[in-house]
C-alpha cells in the first residue's frame, strides 16, 4: 500500500489537462480599443480609436462613438523634439472620425522614442465614461534591403525588370536579403501596385482545374495595396540564419505584368508579440498583448524600405488585367442563397464598380470621384434599396448627401442594433421633424 500512495500521487502530478495552460483569467477588456504606428519619414496618421461592440451591433464608421477625444503624440520630427494634438482625420472619402492625424509637414524621425497619451470622454453601455489611456514605442534606427533574387535565384536591383514564371514556379520565392539594426523586433511585407496590372495564372488554377474552370473574376482584386506577410519575426533558431536574414515573396502573390512597391516594414518586437497573441492566434486560452496603459490595442513605430520591381511574363501564360477581373467579379450574381435575389454591385468591395455604373448612365465617360455625383442624379436612379446600401456603403455621407440621413433613419428600422446609430437618427429627426422617415 505504500508502495501505491507515492505512485498514485506521481500519476496525478504527470497529468495535464487544459487547466494547465490557461493565463492567469484576466477580465475581457470592455474599454477602449486604439491602433497607432509611427512610420518613419512620415506624418502621423490613421489612430484610429474603436469601442467594444456587442456581437449583434452594428459599426458606424462615419459618426464618431464618443463625445469627446484629446489625443496627443511627443517625439522626436523633423529632427527636433515636439509634441502636438492629434485631429480627426479628414483627409479622404468616406470619412472616419474615428481616426486621427497629426500636422501634415511633421516626419517622425528613424531611431528615436514616442509617447502617446489620450483623453476619451464616451457612452459604455449608457454610462458617460472618461477613459485615460497611455503608450510608448520607438522606431527602429536602420533597415534596407540591399540584394534581391529572383524565382530562378538570379540576382536583381531596385528597379529591375523580372520573370513571373508558370506553374509551378510561382510557388517559389523571390528573395530579398536586408541589412538591419538590432532593434528591430520583425519585418511586415505589403504590396503596393498600380491599376495597370495584369495578374497571371497559377499553382491554384491547376488544382481548381480537376473541379471547375477557372474565370476572369477570380482574379479580381480591389484597393491598391496587399498584405504578403504580417510579420516576419527577428528570431534565431539553434545555429541557423534568422528568419529575416532572407525575407521570401512568393512568386504567386506578385502580378504577371506591371509595376509594385515592396514595402518592407520593420517594427519593434512589442508589435509582433500583439499580432501573434491577438492578430495570429484565436485560441483563448493565450493571454493577449497590448502595450497601452488603461486601454487595449497596440503603438508601434516602425521604419520602412521601398524595393521598386517591374514583372512581364512569358506570352504562353494567361493574364487577366485588373480592371476587367474586378468588372467580371462585380457582374456576378451572388451564390449565398440569402442573397441570391442581389446583385455583386451591392457588395461594399463593388462600391467603385457601382459608382462608375452611375456616372456611365449619367453620361460622364471619365468619371470623377463618387463624392461628386450629383445627389439628384443618384436620387433619380437608385430605388430606395439601392440608395440605403449605396448610403451605407459610404457611411452614410450626410454633409455631401443630405438624403442619406432620411436614409439612415430608414436604415435604423432594419433591425439595426447601435447606441451610436440610435443617437444620429434621434440628432437628425430633431433637426428634420417633417421628414417623413423619421414618423413613428
Amino acid at each position: 500500500m505504500k508502495l501505491k500512495i507515492p505512485l498514485f500521487f506521481l500519476l496525478l502530478l504527470s497529468c495535464q489537462g487544459p487547466w494547465s495552460y490557461w493565463p492567469e483569467n484576466p477580465p475581457n477588456h470592455q474599454g477602449i480599443w486604439i491602433y497607432a504606428y509611427i512610420i518613419s519619414g512620415r506624418p502621423v496618421e490613421n489612430v484610429c480609436l474603436d469601442k467594444l461592440h456587442a456581437l449583434n451591433e452594428t459599426r458606424m464608421h462615419g459618426f464618431a462613438f464618443y463625445e469627446s477625444a484629446e489625443i496627443n503624440v511627443s517625439g522626436s520630427f523633423n529632427g527636433s523634439e515636439t509634441s502636438f494634438t492629434l485631429e480627426p482625420y479628414s483627409g479622404g472619402y468616406p470619412k472616419n472620425p474615428n481616426c486621427f492625424a497629426g500636422p501634415p509637414d511633421l516626419f517622425a524621425d528613424a531611431g528615436k522614442e514616442f509617447e502617446l497619451d489620450a483623453t476619451v470622454t464616451w457612452d459604455s453601455a449608457g454610462t458617460r465614461v472618461v477613459t485615460n489611456f497611455s503608450a510608448k514605442t520607438y522606431i527602429p534606427e536602420y533597415l534596407k534591403i540591399v540584394r534581391a533574387y529572383d524565382l530562378e535565384g538570379n540576382p536583381f536591383s531596385f528597379g529591375d525588370t523580372i520573370f513571373y514564371l508558370p506553374p509551378p514556379m510561382d510557388l517559389q520565392a523571390n528573395y530579398f536579403v536586408p541589412k538591419y539594426s538590432d532593434d528591430v523586433g520583425g519585418v511586415l511585407v505589403s504590396m503596393i501596385y498600380n491599376e495597370g496590372i495584369y495578374w497571371g495564372e497559377n499553382s491554384i488554377d491547376a488544382i481548381l482545374a480537376q473541379f471547375r474552370k477557372r474565370d476572369t473574376a477570380d482574379y479580381a482584386f480591389f484597393g491598391d495595396k496587399r498584405l504578403l506577410y504580417g510579420g516576419i519575426k527577428n528570431q534565431q533558431t539553434g545555429t541557423m540564419n534568422k528568419v529575416i536574414d532572407s525575407i521570401p515573396v512568393l512568386g504567386i502573390t506578385t502580378p504577371a505584368i506591371g509595376n509594385i512597391h515592396l514595402l518592407f516594414y520593420a517594427s519593434t518586437p512589442e508589435y509582433f508579440k500583439f499580432e501573434e497573441t491577438f492578430l495570429g492566434d484565436e485560441d483563448v486560452r493565450i493571454a493577449r498583448f497590448y502595450n497601452i496603459q488603461g486601454a487595449a490595442g497596440i503603438f508601434a513605430g516602425m521604419l520602412v524600405d521601398t524595393f521598386e520591381i517591374n514583372f512581364k511574363t512569358p506570352d504562353s501564360v494567361k493574364i487577366y488585367p485588373y480592371f476587367e477581373a474586378q468588372e467580371a467579379y462585380c457582374a456576378q450574381t451572388k451564390s449565398d442563397v440569402r442573397n441570391s435575389e442581389q446583385d455583386r454591385i451591392y457588395n461594399r468591395e463593388c462600391a467603385e464598380a457601382w459608382d462608375k455604373k452611375i456616372w456611365k448612365e449619367i453620361g460622364v465617360a471619365n468619371p470623377p470621384p463618387w463624392y461628386e455625383i450629383p445627389p439628384e442624379e443618384l436620387k433619380k436612379r437608385l430605388s430606395m434599396d439601392e440608395q440605403i446600401t449605396w448610403c451605407e456603403h459610404r457611411y452614410f455621407p450626410i454633409d455631401q448627401y443630405p438624403f442619406c440621413g432620411s436614409i439612415l433613419v430608414r436604415y435604423s428600422k432594419t433591425g439595426k442594433i447601435s447606441s451610436v446609430l440610435a443617437r444620429e437618427v434621434k440628432k437628425w429627426c430633431d433637426a428634420h421633424p417633417d421628414d417623413e422617415a423619421c414618423a413613428g
